[in-house]
């Protein structure tokens, strides 16, 4: 949702996943508030088309599906996770969603990762016919739960004892290899010079499969940087400040993708986003900008204000970090330095306050599994190769 928005997520009542499970909400309560403008919606103003392939997961009902947030082009399934192979039978606790699509009746699934890849080809193809800008929004779900790779896949892996992690390794490189597919077909097109491509996680690994997010502590839905600081990669050959190979210390966050894709199209940025142009930050060698960027998911909440980290988890005292200097968070700052955290404290406690009530509440079980995650959060230890 910050992707396509531009915006904090709790600016419009979200802090969780969009899962149909409280009696008391309609289903169309549980998805991206139509009040909303997303990416695509605004690149339209510039003849752009835009193509959604994949996972959705920002609301199934009528009003909240892509076609109706801007999309011309989809394909993929509208719920949080599914199988990678085809006529598989479902298992408790998963939400396996039927492919859909708009343009064509290819629905079918051999490995969707593969698929994916596919039809986002089939889509950046047409509009080299049509000789539009596009917006192509490849939205994998790999690697996330379940557990499935190509047999072929597996046995690039072999060595590695565990059955699980060697599973989740041959599923990143599935996601690889579509990723240099989709690149190739840039390159075949004509099109790669001029196309932005951004590449990104949405959070840190989950603790229920064999990821690891060393040498961070913390995992997915947690705001220690285990959870929230992720991976991104951005290619743009027409932008000489962006040089291949060269590493970026700015923070950025993914809701810089949308004022970053206007301003390159000559567009002003609306003032209500909380996002900024991330090229000219890329390109930046000193003179870091400071962010102050916020994060909220379920009961708990943080703030990242320069180099500092102010964490606040309702069944203990407030966490202070400085997250430059102590990245793995072992050294917490507040029993010494309250009168650091006071001015943080402010800040977070504003924008929790101006900003509307959670749209939909987790469920009691996800409350309290996220409260165990934080009691045995430490940090990760990479891995040998072989294990």
């Amino acid at each position: 949702m910050a992707l396509l928005t531009g915006r904090f997520p709790k600016r419009y009542g979200i802090t969780t996943n969009p899962n149909s499970k409280i009696d008391y909400l309609p289903e169309s309560h549980y998805g991206l508030p139509q009040t909303e403008k997303c990416l695509p919606q605004y690149l339209a103003e510039f003849g752009y088309n835009s193509a959604v392939i994949g996972k959705w997961h920002l609301g199934h009902t009528e009003g909240y599906q892509p076609t109706d947030r801007g999309f011309d082009a989809w394909w993929g399934f509208l719920g949080g996770s599914r199988y990678y192979f085809p006529n598989r039978p479902e298992k408790k606790g998963l939400n396996p969603s039927k492919i859909v699509s708009n343009y064509t009746e290819e629905t079918q699934v051999s490995y969707l990762t593969d698929d994916i890849a596919r039809e986002c080809i089939r889509f950046i193809r047409k509009q080299k016919e049509a000789g539009k800008p596009f917006f192509l929004y490849a939205s994998f779900n790999a690697p996330h739960a379940p557990l499935e790779a190509l047999p072929e896949d597996l046995e690039r892996f072999k060595h590695i004892k565990s059955k699980n992690r060697r599973t989740y390794c041959a599923m990143v490189h599935a996601l690889d290899r579509a990723m240099g597919r989709i690149l190739t077909a840039l390159d075949e097109t004509g099109l790669a010079r001029n196309t932005v491509v951004v590449f990104l996680s949405d959070n840190g690994g989950e603790p229920n499969i064999p990821t690891c997010n060393a040498p961070f502590k913390g995992e997915k839905r947690m705001h220690f940087e285990g959870g929230v600081r992720v991976p991104m990669i951005v290619r743009y050959p027409a932008d000489s400040r962006i040089r291949p190979g060269s590493v970026c210390e700015q923070v950025i966050s993914a809701v810089d993708v949308l004022p970053t894709m206007l301003a390159e199209n000559g567009a002003s940025i609306p003032e209500n986003l909380d996002g900024m142009n991330m090229l000219p930050l890329l390109a930046a060698k000193e003179n870091k900008v400071p962010r102050t960027l916020y994060w909220c998911t379920d009961y708990t909440s943080a703030i990242l204000d320069g180099d500092e980290k102010y964490l606040l988890v309702p069944d203990r005292a407030p966490q202070l970090y400085n997250v430059v200097k102590d990245y793995q968070e072992m050294n917490d700052l507040y029993p010494q330095h309250m009168e650091k955290a006071a001015p943080l404290a402010r800040k977070l406690g504003t924008y929790l306050t101006t900003t509307p009530a959670s749209r939909f509440p987790d469920t009691i079980s996800w409350s309290s599994g996220l409260m165990r995650q934080y009691d045995h959060a430490r940090p990760a230890v990479q891995p040998g190769a072989n294990k």
